[in-house]
């Protein structure tokens, strides 16, 4: 497609004459701020691309969490998450999510379990002893809220999930067990 041979373009030519970088780099920022779902995902893809710097990272993921929680197709959200995921993969990567953990735990707000799912699966990955109060307290909410709830099929499973996460944290962190239980 057009948007992935500009993104191509952007990449040889930085690799071509690195004192471009900057310009391109500034430029891909300022796209994370469009109003076009497909340009941000594009500029987050691109900005990662060019730069590993904690703040680009950073950026970019922002603007993934802000694209599934806008999102309504839960194929895009999973795929979005993905991306999210692949992040995770790089150790200096894995640090900047850390501190985005409870930005992360916004897309519970999806209906979708799979989405549902694979967030608190990435979630406890990431968690740390800094955001594990947090967490519990954004979970003990969530499942509260499945006690009120019409649709009792996808609720009874994302209970059950919600409680396995928080079964996983009090053994991934043993001394929040008794706020959890």
């Amino acid at each position: 497609s057009i948007r992935r041979q500009r993104q191509m373009c952007i990449r040889d030519r930085c690799h071509a004459n690195p004192s471009e970088r900057a310009r391109f780099i500034r430029c891909v920022y300022a796209l994370l701020n469009s109003s076009s779902p497909a340009v941000k995902y594009e500029a987050a893809g691109t900005l990662i691309t060019l730069s590993s710097a904690p703040s680009a990272v950073k950026a970019a993921a922002t603007s993934y969490i802000d694209l599934i929680v806008k999102e309504s197709d839960n194929n895009v959200k999973l795929i979005v998450l993905d991306k999210i995921i692949q992040l995770k993969e790089v150790p200096s990567h894995e640090k900047v999510l850390q501190e985005l953990v409870m930005d992360i735990l916004r897309v519970l707000s999806s209906p979708d379990y799979e989405v549902r799912r694979k967030t608190l699966s990435l979630c406890i990955e990431l968690v740390t002893s800094r955001t594990i109060n947090e967490m519990v307290i954004v979970l003990k909410k969530e499942l509260s809220k499945t006690n009120n709830a019409n649709e009792a099929e996808d609720m009874d499973k994302y209970r059950q999930l919600l409680v396995r996460s928080l079964h996983h944290l009090s053994i991934k962190f043993p001394d929040q067990a008794a706020a959890i239980i």
